[in-house]
């Protein structure tokens, strides 16, 4: 019998999705969305969470409000780091992206991601059994493309492999 991992998120990343839908649609939004996924309360920064929280959220954002929005809601976790995201303007998107793997430990309890970051002028985000949902590939892209923004450089970002459909992992190529 194997062992089964429970996927569990620090409450920072729920609070980040519901400041964007605070933010967009206001203490009502919030209200609503908590109510139609049926919780009720805060969550916790530093405490662990049923990712299926995570991925009711992103659900009822594109249900509600429209396809592309977990992908805004993304861009807008990197642009919402506090203190933290004053220090990426600092950064180039290669320094950021090598972060990006241990950052992720911190925050999941499951899947991994991986950052190849050897080619001149391209970064690839692989993220291995962690997406179950459009979604939350949506999310990453939105991150991905944050990062980008954040560290004031132009370019893409391109989701060129997807779990969902079949793929061994997700992954995101971003091109500046």
């Amino acid at each position: 019998m194997g062992i089964f991992m429970e996927k569990k998120v620090r409450g920072s990343i729920l609070n980040s999705y519901m400041a964007f839908v605070t933010k967009k649609w206001g203490k009502e939004g919030y209200r609503l969305c908590m109510s139609d996924i049926g919780l009720w309360g805060e969550f916790k920064d530093g405490n662990y969470y049923q990712d299926a929280i995570r991925e009711n959220i992103l659900r009822w954002i594109a249900r509600e409000k429209g396809e592309n929005y977990p992908r805004e809601c993304g861009r807008f976790i990197v642009s919402n780091l506090g203190i933290l995201s004053w220090l990426v303007r600092f950064s180039d998107p290669k320094t950021l992206a090598a972060k990006f793997p241990k950052n992720f430990s911190e925050v999941y309890s499951y899947g991994r991601m991986e950052a190849i970051t050897d080619k001149d002028r391209e970064i690839i985000i692989r993220l291995y059994d962690v997406n179950r949902i459009k979604e939350s590939c949506d999310v990453w892209r939105g991150v991905c493309e944050g990062a980008l923004e954040a560290t004031k450089t132009k370019g893409t970002v391109e989701e060129t492999r997807c779990s969902i459909d079949g793929d061994p992992y997700c992954e995101y190529k971003i091109t500046y």
